[in-house]
């Protein structure tokens, strides 16, 4: 991993893995979306309201980490 102490190298390197994880990032998003939203389950009492757990819990984390780096 010494190599990539020299820019040109850590660019060359980075440009070339640019793409394929950012394809693969957006098919995991887009699986995980589609898993979440339309093949889990609904509650037995809240039905498919539940689901917006999905998207409220990891957003509250990420907001109360980013308030942790800030300070």
């Amino acid at each position: 991993m010494r190599f990539l102490i020299n820019s040109k190298r850590f660019n060359v390197v980075s440009d070339a893995m640019f793409k394929p994880l950012l394809i693969l990032s957006f098919s995991f998003l887009i699986i995980g979306l589609v898993f979440a939203f339309l093949l889990s389950p609904e509650d037995y009492q809240q039905g498919s309201t539940v689901r917006i757990m999905y998207v409220h819990v990891p957003s509250a984390w990420l907001s109360l980490m980013t308030y942790l780096i800030m300070t």
